[in-house]
This record gives structure tokens, sequence and C-alpha cells, in this order.
């Protein structure tokens, strides 16, 4: 009489049978093969991963941005690697944040994945604290004195600064110069002197007053500057600069008037005896 095959035990047996050899084929491989390379496992791991999430569908679909005003989306996208469509997993956000912390306008960045699909962007951007020159050319700063962007022309909404180190050291004078709020109000510029000292010009910074500040001690100076405004109205003389450097003097030029000096030579010259040409006679 024909038997008749039981077929769940059959397949149960078969799939056992299969799963023994491939175990004991691992194993005879693993025996036989060389001591296998962590770092590439885990790559292959995380390849695989990556490949799985792509097919569930987790992919970059949206990007968003938090804290932009100067930043160019264009270089946040470039800064960032990443096209739309790539797998999440793979972007890299260790990296990201670095590359749009090296973009100029950008101070602070901070990337995050937003599963299954964004990516979300917060920025921290460089507030321009005073235009520094350095020859025809002008450069915005921030408070901390790195440099921003070059710009074409001055920006009469800042303070312009003048001097090499002049921007590593722009926020300590005005913090100093603040003890006097309004007098502080009125600088227009400053020149940082032999990387020592500073002068600063007053309402404008060609035809301004120019203060010499001292090397040290600039608070008493701008303090007494002040005083004396308030008590003799310094300020509101024809001068070309006034030395602080001296606590216990103070040096004023007042500005030369162009049209004086000029009817003053005029003046000189007539006064001065005729030249004779020709022969010599006695006058």
């Amino acid at each position: 009489m024909r038997r008749l095959i039981n077929r769940p035990f059959l397949i149960k047996t078969l799939g056992w049978t299969a799963a023994t050899l491939a175990v004991a084929g691992l194993g005879a491989a693993v025996k036989f093969a060389p001591k296998p390379d962590t770092a590439q496992i885990a790559a292959h791991i995380d390849s695989a991963i990556v490949d799985i999430s792509a097919a569930l569908g987790m992919k970059l679909n949206a990007l968003t941005v938090e804290g932009r005003a100067m930043t160019a989306r264009e270089d946040l996208l470039a800064a960032m690697d990443s096209e739309r469509g790539a797998p999440i997993l793979s972007i890299d956000v260790a990296n990201a944040r670095a590359a749009i912390e090296a973009l100029p306008w950008v101070k602070t960045a901070q990337v995050e994945r937003r599963l299954p699909d964004a990516v979300h962007i917060l920025l921290e951007e460089r507030t321009p604290y005073a235009l520094w020159q350095q020859g025809n050319r002008y450069t915005l700063v921030d408070q901390t004195g790195k440099a921003i962007v070059d710009v074409p022309e001055a920006d009469q909404t800042l303070p312009l600064i003048v001097g090499p180190d002049a921007p590593a050291h722009v926020a300590a004078l005005f913090e100093t110069l603040a003890v006097d709020a309004e007098l502080a109000s009125r600088v227009r510029a400053a020149v940082r002197v032999g990387a020592r000292r500073w002068n600063v010009y007053l309402d404008s910074f060609e035809g301004g007053i120019s203060i010499r500040l001292p090397e040290d001690n600039i608070g008493g100076a701008w303090t007494r500057l002040a005083a004396l405004e308030r008590e003799h109205k310094i300020l509101q003389r024809d001068l070309d600069f006034i030395d602080m450097r001296l606590e216990d003097r103070l040096v004023v030029k007042v500005h030369k008037d162009p049209a004086a000096e000029a009817a003053a030579a005029a003046t000189a010259v007539t006064k001065k005896k005729p030249v004779v040409t020709g022969p010599k006679q006695n006058i």
C-alpha cells in the first residue's frame, strides 16, 4: 500500500536541514577565513541599514532653516552636500554642521534629522559691529573681531575702525567709552595707533574732532573729556584735535582756516622786496 508523504513535516525537516548545513558552512568559512576587519564589517552593516531605511521611504524630502537672514540659500545647500531623495541616514550631520559654520555669516549651527524625511537647520548669524577699513577695502567685523564679508563702500551706520589689529580691540574700546553714553554716541571712527592706543573721531572721520586717547586709563580720560564738555563746551569749538594722553594737562589744536591761510600767504608775498632783473642798480 502506498504511503502518504507528510508534506508539512517534510518541509520542516528540509528547512532545518538547510539551516544546519548553512550554519556548518558558515562555521567552516569562519574557521578557515582570515581574521575579519571589524571596521569593514561595521561599514557593511551601516550601508545595509541605510539601504533598508531608503527602501522604507526614509529619504530627504524637506530641508527647513531657522534663523537665516544673510546666509545665501545656495551656500547652505552646498554645505549640506545632499540632494532631495538621498537616504536621510546617509547625511553626516557633524560634517554638515562644520561646513555650515565655515560660511561667513554663520556663527553657530545645529543640524538635526527629523525622521522620516526632513532635516532642520538652526542658525545663529553674526551681527556686524564695526566697519574695518584697510586702504580702499572695507570689511564688516563682528563684536569678537571676526571678519565677516567685504563690502564695496563705507557704511555710515557702523563705526569705522582703522589699524591692523583694530578688530581684536574695538569691542573693549567701545565698552570703555560707554561710561559716558552721550559722548560715545558721537564717535564715528577709531584709529588704532602703533598697536597700543586709539584716536577716536567725533561726528565725522573727515573734519571731525580727533580725540587722542592714552594707552592706559581710557575711561578716566573719557570721563574728563565729558566733564570739560559739560562745563566749558570744549567740543563746540573749531578744534582739530584734543590730546588727552597726559592726565595733568590738555593739548588742543585749532582747525586752520584755508581761506585765512591763503590771505595771509598773499599778504606775506606783497610785503617782500621786489626782485630786480637786469643790470645791477642801487635802490
